[in-house]
């Protein structure tokens, strides 16, 4: 018999694959006897035989549930677990393969239609850690795979922490992506700087006297601006004025800086 923690584990992991919490009741009542019916299915859950009904027929549908008969008797059968969920990542695994080739095969075209004459500059507004990984996942997306970045390191550690600070050059060592970056002078900054060659990053740091309470990151035609966690506030501005001049700014300070 399951107590309640294990009970609630096995719910919120089947919620998240997309089961009703009525197929959850009835899938774990199934598997704690080697056969079932409906009629015993109806009194181990508190629902009606016609919600069962239809719940067997969805359970049947997914490959959970079996039936067999034993003379004019239907048997209900809760399939293997191991095998089933098995079974299912597999072919998420391919559905999800079978999406890439497809997006693979018309991103091109989707990007040359996309790049039209009447381009207007774009500037969208994010919030908190979640924001956060969007304008990741928007940065890591460039095809030129490089960035440049004017930071306080403090600012990005306090939004993720460490650790996810360090998926994210992780993120981009696997992807491919190589950069620059000009730091506020700290102990943070001077740690990241020693690591700049695992990273494909060089790092510059601007004289202690200079701070930068926020971040900026350059990447293609667009410009990304990290708030302090307090103003807890990221803007992406896409103009190719703006990066363009941007980048000027970069390079000035990177060659005063210049080694």
């Amino acid at each position: 018999m399951l107590n309640k923690n294990q009970k609630d584990q096995i719910k919120s992991g089947l919620l998240q694959l997309n089961f009703s919490e009525k197929e959850i009741d009835v899938y774990i009542a199934m598997l704690q006897t080697n056969e079932s019916s409906i009629p015993s299915l109806a009194n181990k859950t508190g629902l009606s035989r016609g919600t069962i009904y239809d719940i067997i027929e969805k359970l049947k549908e997914k490959g959970f549930v079996a039936e067999t008969k034993k003379g004019k008797k239907r048997r209900l059968i809760a399939e293997n677990p191991t095998n089933r969920f098995y079974s299912l990542l597999d072919k998420k695994h391919e559905d999800l393969q079978r999406a890439k080739v497809i997006v693979d095969n018309i991103l091109p075209t989707l990007k040359a239609i996309n790049i039209r004459e009447d381009y207007k500059p774009q500037i969208k507004v994010y919030s908190g850690e979640k924001g956060f990984k969007q304008v990741w996942e928007e940065i890591f997306s460039c095809p030129e795979k490089t960035f440049l970045s004017i930071a306080r390191i403090e600012t990005f550690i306090k939004f993720i922490g460490e650790d996810g600070l360090k998926l994210i050059l992780e993120k981009k060592n696997k992807l491919g992506f190589i950069s620059r970056a000009i730091n506020e002078n700290s102990k943070p900054a001077e740690n990241m700087q020693k690591e700049d060659k695992k990273y494909n990053r060089e790092t510059r740091l601007a004289p202690k006297e200079f701070q930068f309470p926020s971040t900026e990151i350059i990447f293609g035609d667009k410009i990304a601006m990290f708030s302090t966690i307090k103003e807890n506030i990221i803007i992406v501005i896409e103009s190719k004025d703006f990066a363009k001049t941007h980048r000027a700014y970069f390079e000035m300070l990177w060659k005063y800086l210049e080694k």
